[in-house]
């Protein structure tokens, strides 16, 4: 008797529409979902170098180029001329990708890995290509 009183309650509250009645607006469905995949064509950038001190000053005629600078490391920037976020010790490979006047933008060309040790001219990790046995 319960469960009948109770269903019958809950019929009850239940609102009910007759049909020259406007039905409660319905949710529009949620937009397709798109995937956006990242053009890549090659590897990614580390930062920007100091052109003159790399081997290859002219990206377009050379693919591949090496820290060459007569200190600790050649500082790696976020920016031309902009913070320096790391530095590499000579002999590391480089692959310029774009070059902004004096300024190239270069991607790894070796696995990096730390020296353990700063750069003493901008207080930054220093880091080498990983020499694989």
């Amino acid at each position: 008797m319960k469960k009948l009183a109770l269903a019958a309650m809950l019929l009850a509250s239940t609102a009910a529409y007759a049909a020259d009645e406007e039905l409660p607006p319905v949710a529009a469905p949620p937009p397709a979902r798109v995937t956006v995949a990242p053009q890549i064509y090659g590897p990614p950038p580390i930062g920007w170098v100091y052109g003159p001190y790399m081997q290859c000053a002219d990206p377009p005629r050379c693919s591949m180029g090496m820290v060459n600078v007569p200190a600790d490391g050649l500082n790696v920037r976020v920016a031309p001329n902009g913070p320096p976020v790391m530095s590499l010790v000579n002999g590391t490979l480089l692959m310029p990708l774009r070059q902004e006047g004096d300024w190239m933008l270069v991607a790894a060309g070796c696995d990096l890995t730390p020296t353990f040790a700063w750069s003493w001219t901008a207080g930054v990790p220093l880091n080498r290509c990983w020499v694989y046995f």
